[in-house]
């Protein structure tokens, strides 16, 4: 289920709606003009129903940056799980995954990771819903290395670095600086597909390097 699918409201829902709606607003407004009040309009609720679910607007973004990040790990992991008895193929298609979600959900990739949210001290389940997210890259690279083709080196430097590469080129490309090399999404997957395949060949062992 999207973060944007919207379904007619009925006693129970309160709270996904509400976080569908904020998210659908993020997308369109930004972070800034967003409040409680204006969710519950959205969502067609009373402006007092949202606390029933959220004590302010903090714990509302918190909410929507777990779905967020649901949805996230389960498009990426969808793309690995197409190729698993191919750990290269399973690291190139789950990281063009990860930059399409960036470029498709601008806004809402910055919430995820632009700092909005101190992770420091963001609710338990939003700790875990993130972590899975970094724990998907980190079965990929496990995958590789017992498959023995990728670096035996610890997977948490692996996972970090090639990790820093993916999401440094879908914040490019989601902020403009790449517009005449990803202005299409057929164009933003061809030099996704580039960039990762350049990337895997830092974590291949040499004698797999092409």
């Amino acid at each position: 289920m999207s973060i944007h699918d919207h379904r007619p409201y009925h006693h129970g829902d309160l709270r996904r709606s509400l976080i569908q709606a904020a998210s659908k607003m993020i997308e369109k407004k930004g972070l800034a003009g967003l409040s409680l009040r204006e969710v519950a309009r959205a969502a067609g609720v009373s402006h007092t129903a949202p606390y029933r679910h959220f004590q302010d607007k903090a714990d509302l973004l918190a909410a929507i940056a777990q779905v967020g990040f649901e949805q996230l790990t389960d498009e990426a992991g969808k793309a690995a799980r197409r190729h698993d008895d191919d750990p290269c193929k399973q690291f190139v298609a789950a990281s063009v995954q990860y930059i399409l979600f960036g470029v498709r959900n601008p806004r809402m990739a910055h919430l995820l990771f632009g700092g909005v949210i101190n992770m420091r001290t963001a609710p338990r389940s939003l700790k875990q819903a993130s972590w899975a997210a970094f724990q998907l890259v980190e079965t990929i690279i496990n995958n590789g290395k017992k498959a023995g083709v990728f670096l035996d080196r610890d997977t948490m430097e692996l996972a970090v670095t090639t990790w820093s590469g993916i999401h440094g080129l879908a914040q490019l490309i989601s902020g403009g600086y790449l517009s005449r090399l990803a202005a299409t999404e057929r164009q933003v997957e061809t030099l996704g597909k580039m960039v990762c395949e350049l990337l895997l060949t830092g974590i291949l062992k040499p004698n797999d390097k092409k």
